[in-house]
């Protein structure tokens, strides 16, 4: 196998890996389900804030009255990037059989076939890691800011988000007192947003003790509408994450974690939390502009793969990259609120 193989054209494997099924992810499925891709490595995140003033009245001999636009801030933000390679030695690659394969040791097209399926089979776990971690950081946009702390890099997006739409309730307002009252504090919370933006949520999504306490709250109320929704192709309601209808917002539980730097696993949403969500907002995922000087390539997408020899020790080389930026572009069409200790 020599580097001008074209299986190992940059070109093939991006759109191997592209074509590659990975399973849904609730945030980038139900949230940010608008992907763009770019030609730049920087994104212009143009946040939106919508005024609350009355349009005025004109007389019939009276031009139309100059009112003041739309409330933006703009801020230039460089896509971040996630770039990661795994190594394949020649014993793994030529001399090992694949998962329910017998073992070969000869025979050309048996050896190529199974070199591209292991190949593949590396993509997808490259793809199903950079997956991971773009639902880590639309978990993070949910929150208001995005903050990324490594030994080798660290940034922060701050996405805005009004400060009276992150609430933590005390006392017998927390849905852990059976006192509480989930329907009623859902309706002034959903209220908020609409002052704010002239609708209301369309999607609740409650970490796991939120999601007890809640389906204990409501457990006897009979306007919640916690039946499943089955359908042909793949719906978020027809999963066991979906609870319920609440006075015309969907219900879901979120128990995805992820494993941190030191081996341990960590909620992506904090179970003692649930957001708001007003889904007639605009949530994007932008794609950064892609560059690797190596394959000659400049990509306008979501995904870039590439796969290489190294004569010493022997071994191919595969490697995915992606620049995901989730964007909440009107950041009042959330709310955060800590219901639990």
């Amino acid at each position: 196998m020599s580097l001008d193989i074209p299986d190992l054209d940059w070109r093939v494997q991006t759109r191997t890996i592209e074509q590659i099924h990975t399973p849904p992810r609730m945030l980038q499925n139900l949230v940010f389900n608008q992907r763009n891709t770019n030609e730049s490595d920087t994104i212009e995140v143009d946040i939106e804030k919508n005024g609350k003033k009355l349009a005025p009245f004109v007389t019939d001999l009276e031009g139309g009255k100059i009112v003041k636009g739309t409330t933006r801030e703009a801020k230039m933000v460089k896509t971040p990037r996630i770039r990661l390679k795994h190594p394949m030695p020649a014993k793994n690659l030529m001399g090992q059989k694949g998962p329910g394969q017998i073992y070969y040791a000869g025979g050309i097209t048996d050896i190529m076939t199974a070199k591209k399926k292991k190949i593949a089979t590396e993509q997808k776990n490259l793809k199903d890691q950079i997956a991971n971690r773009t639902e880590w950081m639309c978990a993070q946009a949910l929150t208001g800011v995005m903050s990324v702390v490594q030994d080798n890099v660290s940034f922060q997006v701050n996405y805005l988000m009004p400060s009276s739409h992150k609430v933590i309730l005390v006392g017998e307002e927390k849905w852990s007192d059976p006192k509480s009252k989930p329907r009623k504090q859902v309706k002034q919370w959903s209220q908020k947003m609409i002052n704010a933006l002239g609708f209301g949520p369309t999607l609740m999504i409650c970490g796991t003790d939120a999601a007890e306490a809640l389906g204990d709250r409501l457990e006897e109320d009979k306007a919640f509408d916690a039946r499943r929704i089955s359908a042909g192709e793949f719906t978020w309601k027809a999963t066991s994450n979906y609870m319920g209808n609440l006075g015309g917002i969907d219900v879901y539980s979120y128990g995805s974690a992820y494993e941190d730097d030191g081996g341990l696993d960590q909620n992506l949403i904090p179970a003692d939390k649930m957001y708001l969500i007003g889904t007639q907002a605009r949530f994007t995922i932008e794609f950064g502009l892609i560059l690797d000087l190596a394959a000659g390539a400049q990509v306008v997408g979501e995904l870039f793969s590439k796969a290489w020899m190294k004569e010493d020790p022997s071994a191919l080389w595969v490697l995915a990259e992606s620049r995901p930026l989730p964007v909440p572009w009107q950041p009042e069409a959330i709310i955060e609120v800590t219901v639990m200790d």
